[in-house]
């Protein structure tokens, strides 16, 4: 923190107070939330109440599927239309390509899965129930992949509730304020391993391209070794993330920052290269991206209008949002519109 008591690095902030501490446990919470969002966009929690278990059940069996060979791990392959669903070889996308910037493919590979439950009845059978409720796939003859994969998004999609009821504290709105636009969540969880790297990465070339994310918030899990985590800072500098070993790292996305005015920052962050010293140290990363419900409406928050007294973003609908950003990250294309 520097002297004039800017955030310059990403804070912790022990969530056991609002379980604990009643009203005022909730409103200290909130109030160390607000002050990290709105400074760095980036904070992580610990008290949070997932155990351990959940954590190494996916390390473990994510670090099996990685560990097999190229042919049979692309026998569960992401689905042709390019939704978040199996895997992804090392290659496949670059991240910064959601910001219209052009970079070489980032390098890493992960698996990913969707929704655990179906569509909602106001989905069902529509465009946006394969969008966003497309089926999990999983590889033949792995069950404990499956099963730890699931238990772990039941308990992200659990915390991600507390903390939004926290964020809608911190922005003194009703608890439950986020409720309904998230009761149907269309939220996805990946493994992202990223590979030792005997050779140099071409210029340009990161684990994770600078980006945003775009859904309402992100909670991370991930290997504190070189090549990490990078988060930019208001001053224009980039950090280096080192939680505690019993942290989630989280972030605020796209959605937050358009509810908000800007006031709450989605800020940039990457994954960097490792110093070529390290270059034989892979690394594991296990983010949780929560969004909202397909059809929800994303438009300012009565009280964080600008100076002018207008907002800054036109209301838009979650789903058309979220695929126009998702799709140039996927395709490694700046532009969609068709030629």
């Amino acid at each position: 923190m520097s002297s004039q008591g800017e955030l310059t690095e990403v804070p912790a902030i022990d969530l056991r107070p609002s379980v604990e501490g009643g009203e005022a446990g909730r409103d200290a919470v909130a109030a160390e939330i607000r002050r990290a969002c709105e400074e760095v966009g980036f904070f992580s929690v610990v008290g949070h109440g997932v155990t351990d278990a959940v954590v190494e059940a996916l390390r473990e069996e994510a670090m099996l599927f990685f560990a097999l060979p190229l042919e049979e791990k692309l026998r569960t392959p992401q689905p042709p239309h390019r939704i978040s669903r199996g895997y992804s070889h090392v290659g496949s996308r670059g991240l910064a390509y959601s910001l219209g910037r052009e970079t070489p493919p980032d390098l890493q590979e992960s698996f990913a899965m969707g929704p655990v439950e179906p569509a909602p009845p106001s989905v069902a059978g529509t465009a946006a129930e394969m969008s966003f409720f497309y089926p999990n796939s999983w590889p033949e003859g792995r069950p404990r992949l499956r099963a730890a994969f699931e238990a772990y998004y039941r308990e992200m999609d659990a915390l991600a509730v507390r903390i939004l009821r926290l964020f809608a504290r911190a922005l003194g709105l009703d608890d439950h304020f986020f409720d309904d636009k998230v009761d149907h969540a269309t939220s996805t969880l990946r493994a992202v391993h990223y590979p030792p790297q005997p050779e140099a990465p071409a210029v340009g070339q990161l684990r994770a391209g600078e980006h945003t994310d775009y859904g309402t918030l992100t909670i991370l899990k991930g290997d504190d070794v070189p090549g990490g985590l990078q988060v930019k800072l208001r001053h224009g500098g980039w950090v280096d993330v080192h939680p505690r070993p019993d942290a989630f790292v989280c972030n605020v996305g796209d959605l937050m920052m358009r509810w908000t005015n800007d006031r709450w920052i989605s800020n940039l962050h990457r994954v960097g290269n490792p110093p070529r010293e390290f270059a034989g140290i892979g690394r594991l990363s296990i983010p949780f991206f929560h969004n909202p419900n397909v059809d929800a409406e994303i438009r300012c928050i009565s009280g964080f209008y600008g100076a002018a007294g207008g907002e800054k973003y036109p209301p838009v609908r979650f789903g058309d949002f979220y695929l126009s950003k998702h799709m140039k990250a996927q395709t490694m294309k700046k532009d969609l519109t068709p030629a």
